[in-house]
C-alpha cells in the first residue's frame, strides 16, 4: 500500500492475520458484539530505519 504522510512517501506491507470468533462478549446499543483471538501471533522483527528533524535512529 503506497501511503504519504506530510510529502513524504512510503510504503507499507500489508499482514494478513488469522482470527478466530469468540464467544458474545457484550451488547453495545442493543447489538452482541465478539472477542476475536488471534490464531498465532504476528511478530515483525525488522528495525526500520527512522529520521527526526533530520537526525536518523534506529
Amino acid at each position: 500500500m503506497k501511503l504519504s504522510y506530510r510529502g513524504i512517501k512510503y510504503n507499507q506491507e500489508s499482514t494478513l492475520v488469522n482470527v478466530r470468533s469468540g464467544v458474545v462478549s457484550g451488547k453495545y446499543r442493543g447489538a452482541d458484539w465478539q472477542s476475536h483471538d488471534l490464531e498465532q501471533l504476528a511478530l515483525k522483527q525488522s528495525h526500520p530505519h527512522l529520521t527526526y528533524r533530520g537526525v536518523s535512529y534506529h
